[in-house]
């Protein structure tokens, strides 16, 4: 009887160097956020340009601003069990073709329940790139640099605001929105093309699929230079006790269920703050007397903070573990949205007060920015191999139906208290998310290393 050679993929990915294939992989990710990030937001930057166009009132965008957060919501939960169902590769190029073709076809449209129809669309597309995009990262990035990769990955969002503000404050003054979409459109569509050729499938999921050991032979050895493997051997990971398949129940098994709640309940309120923002800060500072240009900028200010609080509060929680960095940044976007409530934005000269706005939308976009992308990678934490896009997608699924909240609750708060109730609402918001987290068990620890050796493993990765 011959005894197959047990291979810990764990084991080899947690102590590779993040170099090669894991750096491309995580270029790639980058790549399709940045994009993501600027077609998320591109409707906030054409609203005004929009509302002028069809001749409507500016509170009448909420349907329009909800449509692609509600095909995110349905994109998150679907996205999230294809990529489990059927790999994370193929759920990554077709989302990113679809938000590339939809919008395409928004940049054609005629109506405001064309462009309805097609921001759904393009909403689905989105929903099906971050979960797992997050999970490819989260399998392909060694142990030691996961929540750094992670949140550089999740980054390209805010990065492509700050792209898309940059441009849109350019040329939807002289050359309209439709331009800005056709923008949005042809660069997802070429991305989605280059990644058919160059991106890999995760090596955890491929170990799940016993059909595609081959497939996952080959890749071990791009990934482990000098290490050979036939396809034959018995790959295993490393599964977490009490966790023994995968499906979206698994996501309520007792281990998980409390994290499954209150990670729902952090991205519902964070996400609401974030999109609040990402639809409606133009429309506010706009309604405030200030010009489109200006207000434009003022999406940039708040996407480029957030870069840089993503960025350095992700080395905060390396060292530090997730639970008190996120609950003090949440804190902190509370204390930063509140500030901006007291300012008399309504006042003769709104200009005057431009210095101490955008130095507070500079503070709520770096905490709110480091609120969100931090739970990519505590999300990613929380869930194992065989439930990970799922559950990510979930949460980010419900985190849409805070977006959605957001488009209507942005008019209602903008309607009844002007920008003070605006920002003073989305305050009480950021509250809420800091409790949440708070509640959170699994945690990323502080200082992450590899484990030592796995038991019964007859292959070692590089240190």
């Amino acid at each position: 009887m011959t005894t197959r050679r047990v291979v810990n993929i764990d084991d080899i990915l947690d102590r590779v160097r993040f170099r090669g294939l894991p750096l491309l992989v995580m270029i790639c990710a980058v790549a399709v956020l940045i994009l993501d990030g600027f077609d998320i937001q591109i409707i906030g930057f054409s609203a005004p340009a929009l509302a002028q166009e069809f001749g409507i009132a500016r509170k009448a965008l909420g349907p329009v601003l909800a449509a692609a957060l509600l095909g995110m919501a349905v994109g998150a939960f679907v996205g999230g069990l294809a990529g489990d169902r059927w790999g994370r590769r193929p759920t990554l190029i077709a989302s990113t073709a679809v938000v590339g073709a939809a919008t395409l076809a928004a940049a054609t449209a005629a109506s405001i329940e064309s462009l309805m129809f097609w921001r759904l669309i393009t909403g689905i597309g989105l929903g099906g790139t971050l979960p797992n995009a997050t999970a490819l990262m989260a399998e392909f990035a060694p142990l030691r640099w996961r929540s750094q990769a992670i949140s550089a990955t999740i980054v390209g969002v805010p990065v492509g605001g700050m792209v898309g503000a940059a441009i849109a404050a350019e040329i939807v003054p002289t050359q309209g929105w439709r331009l800005l979409f056709v923008i949005g459109a042809a660069l997802p569509l070429l991305l989605a093309a280059i990644l058919h050729f160059i991106l890999p499938e995760s090596a955890r999921f491929l170990a799940t699929r016993a059909g595609r050991h081959n497939e996952l032979a080959v890749l071990l050895g791009r990934i482990v230079p000098g290490r050979s493997y036939s396809g034959a051997e018995s790959f295993v990971l490393s599964a977490p006790a009490g966790i023994e398949s995968g499906g979206l129940r698994t996501l309520f098994s007792r281990r998980l269920v409390r994290d499954t709640i209150a990670a729902w309940l952090v991205f519902g309120t964070n996400v609401f703050a974030v999109y609040a923002f990402f639809n409606w800060i133009p429309v506010v500072l706009t309604s405030v007397g200030l010009d489109i240009a200006t207000a434009v900028r003022a999406s940039l200010v708040f996407n480029l903070a957030g870069v840089i609080g993503a960025v350095a509060n992700a080395w905060i929680i390396a060292r530090f573990g997730s639970r008190w960095p996120l609950g003090l940044m949440a804190a902190l976007a509370a204390a930063a949205l509140f500030y901006l409530s007291q300012l008399p934005l309504g006042g003769v000269d709104p200009a005057g007060l431009l210095p101490a706005l955008m130095a507070g939308v500079a503070v709520a976009g770096l905490a709110i920015n480091a609120v969100q992308i931090g739970m990519y990678a505590v999300s990613a934490h929380i869930y194992p191999t065989a439930c990970r896009s799922s559950g990510v997608g979930w949460a980010l699924g419900v985190g849409r139906l805070g977006g959605i909240l957001s488009s209507f609750g942005g008019a209602l708060l903008l309607a009844q208290g002007g920008s003070q109730g605006f920002f003073g609402g989305i305050a009480v918001v950021m509250l809420l998310a800091c409790a949440s987290l708070l509640i959170i068990r699994n945690h990323l620890p502080a200082a992450m290393r590899p484990p030592g050796p796995t038991s019964g493993s007859t292959i070692r990765g590089q240190d």
